[in-house]
């Protein structure tokens, strides 16, 4: 009968298309992720989401784990309640997620070097211009981890004026914003500061965040320009643990770990400068450094860790452009990452220091109509990582490997678009995928991960409504997972699936606008991840939901008033380390989000509730042979209201 449901849901989707995003996804409109150039959506090979200002500021959602929640494509999991400790799964890779998506800040690659993950509060949704999505694998133009897609997080060009706003919610949260900007001209300048406090949904779920950034522009002449950014990030955050089935239904709020905690301090600061010949040459000659301090005390464990990262990083980037019918472009650059630092995860191994560089370089070429009618692409990249840790000896492991793409963009009519990709993807294993803790042994056998990819989609436009249908498929090799019962001692290791595996996902978006009281927008994905070979033949790789869907209702009620429900619906999965495929699922759940929002001249009030039915669920459930299975509650219904004032 839920099978049942599923499927009408879905085909309702199909019929009145629907995502936040869509309802400005034009595929005339600019990205600069799909060819790291900027380009018409139009002419890449790929399916490529934007979610704009206007949808971002519309939905006032509390982070971009909120925003990017119920898109086409994408899961969230929150072990943490309040956006700290999240996972964006785009592609449907389970608990690898992480390690097989690239993400960036303004072209900048965010994601750590470890399992952490990327910190998806580094930057606060208030700084964010776009978010631009690209679906499928990237591994030419971003390198090793770009397998299931890649996030483009795009803050905002400096203005005049400023803005200050406040907000306050459930479980005494408090934040509070503000910025301030000049535009000269020749000269823009910004800064800017946020702060976030709330006590959490749960015991021990206190969470405290600041963050402060400027940028400034200049223009030098008619064709070279500089830029300068940076942004200082500290927080808190408590950690109360996974909960046993019984410990949910006695008490969902409880705190396994009363009193364990995590606390960052993460720096950056970027720049570059730009060049625009009068014979279609442009030289982008960007580079940053980056400083990432993460403590963790695990008092329930007796157990303290930390995490020192220090990142310096040169992106420079060169683009011809040629021809008038047929136009040409040529995209070549590197990407050079020099990073150093130490660990120590408590117990007897102590502290290990580590060294690790990322040199990859790479060059695209399409050929396409001026009018961007047809376009068709490919590339190739060559990178190679080189790790080197130091416990008393120096252990070093360098691996190196190719990707390509090749693809196609054609409109077989004015309203039909047919994409074609097929690409080859790289992923080499994180630092501490290779580190056994307890033994304080370097895994030298831990093999990188490479996968085929073939990808179709088809666009369908209207003057009021766009559709569009896309499937594509991932063939790993040596696909990276976690062994909660590998390494020396038994304790758990990262390892290869000796299986070669299958990631397969279909998508149907897209946006109608019926009326002001009536624009609907939304997304349907069908993911299937499983092993194709071998004794597991057949077997879903763990955490990837089979069905979801996302759906919006929007309404402009009149002259600066409009409203918001989002609904989001995600299947069952395997709980994350069950690989056999034997225990219990994480159920399914279905939430629904609501915003009504007032602007008048330079004042804007909103009210927004997340969850509105008090839906009690678990984004994030987990399988191990010491303690059985555990999940990490998701918050009930929960408020929000605030103003703001632009000037």
């Amino acid at each position: 009968m839920k099978q049942k449901h599923i499927i009408w849901l879905a085909a309702l989707m199909a019929v009145t298309p629907i995502t936040a995003s869509a309802e400005t996804q034009d595929l005339g409109q600019l990205n600069v992720t799909s060819s790291r150039v900027e380009t018409p959506s139009a002419t890449s090979s790929k399916p490529v989401t934007i979610i704009n200002r206007k949808t971002i500021e519309d939905s006032h959602a509390g982070s971009i784990v909120d925003l990017l929640k119920g898109q086409a494509n994408i899961v969230v999991r929150d072990t943490s309640g309040v956006g700290a400790k999240s996972q964006i799964d785009l592609g449907g890779f389970g608990e690898s997620s992480a390690a097989n998506n690239v993400v960036l800040i303004d072209g900048r690659r965010v994601n750590n070097p470890d399992l952490s993950g990327t910190d998806w509060t580094q930057i606060p949704l208030d700084q964010i211009e776009r978010i631009e999505i690209v679906h499928g694998a990237s591994s030419v133009l971003y390198g090793g981890g770009a397998v299931g897609g890649v996030i483009n997080l795009i803050t905002k060009i400096p203005s005049s004026g400023g803005n200050i706003s406040l907000a306050g919610g459930s479980f005494g949260e408090f934040t509070g914003s503000g910025r301030i900007g000049a535009d000269a001209g020749k000269t823009r300048l910004e800064a800017n500061f946020s702060g976030l406090t709330t006590n959490g949904y749960r015991d021990n779920n206190v969470f405290d965040r600041f963050d402060g950034g400027a940028r400034a522009e200049a223009d030098l002449t008619n064709n070279m320009s500089l830029h300068i950014s940076g942004n200082h990030h500290r927080d808190r955050v408590g950690l109360p643990g996974a909960l046993s089935p019984a410990q949910v239904n006695a008490n969902r709020k409880q705190a396994k770990t009363p009193r364990d905690f995590s606390r960052t301090n993460d720096s950056f600061i970027d720049g570059g400068f730009n060049w625009l010949s009068d014979f279609g040459l442009e030289a982008d000659l960007d580079g940053g450094f980056r400083s990432r301090d993460l403590h963790s005390e695990f008092i329930s464990f007796a157990s303290v860790s930390d995490f020192v990262q220090r990142n310096a990083s040169l992106r420079p980037k060169f683009t011809f452009t040629t021809g008038d019918s047929i136009v040409t472009q040529i995209v070549t650059g590197a990407d050079i990452d020099r990073g150093n630092g130490s660990f120590n995860f408590g117990g007897a191994v102590g502290n290990t220091e580590f060294d690790h560089k990322r040199d990859g370089y790479y060059g695209q070429l399409t050929v396409g109509s001026a009018d961007n009618s047809w376009s068709i692409n490919g590339g190739a990249r060559t990178e190679r990582t080189r790790d080197a840790f130091t416990k008393g000896t120096l252990s070093t492991i360098s691996n190196r490997a190719t990707a390509w793409d090749v693809g196609a963009s054609v409109a077989l009519i004015e309203q039909l678009r047919l994409r074609l990709n097929t690409s080859r993807s790289i992923r080499f294993p994180l630092l501490d995928e290779r580190f056994d803790f307890f033994s304080g042994a370097v895994d030298t056998t831990l093999q990188s991960q490479t996968g085929r990819h073939y990808s179709l989609s088809l666009r369908y436009d209207l003057a009021a409504a766009w559709l569009e249908f896309s499937a594509s498929r991932a063939n790993l090799n040596n696909e990276i997972y976690y062994n909660p019962v590998g390494g020396t001692f038994g304790f758990g290791a990262n390892e290869n699936y000796t299986d070669k595996t299958r990631h397969d996902v279909i998508m149907i978006s897209g946006h109608w606008k019926a009326h002001d009281l009536v624009q609907l927008s939304g997304n349907y994905t069908y993911s299937k991840a499983a092993f194709r070979g071998g004794l597991s033949s057949g077997k879903s790789i763990p955490a990837v939901a089979r069905n979801r869907v996302g759906g919006d209702w929007k309404a402009d009620w009149m002259h600066g008033l409009s409203s918001n429900i989002h609904l989001t619906y995600v299947g069952s999965s395997f709980l994350i380390s069950d690989q056999a495929n034997v225990r219990g699922r994480l159920p399914s759940y279905l939430t629904a989000d609501a915003v009504i929002n007032y602007r008048w001249q330079g004042i804007e009030m909103f009210a927004r509730v997340d969850n509105l039915t008090g839906k009690k669920y678990s984004t994030y459930g987990v399988f191990s042979s010491f303690s059985g299975d555990a999940f990490y509650p998701a918050p009930v219904a929960t408020f929000r209201a605030g103003a703001s004032y632009s000037f």
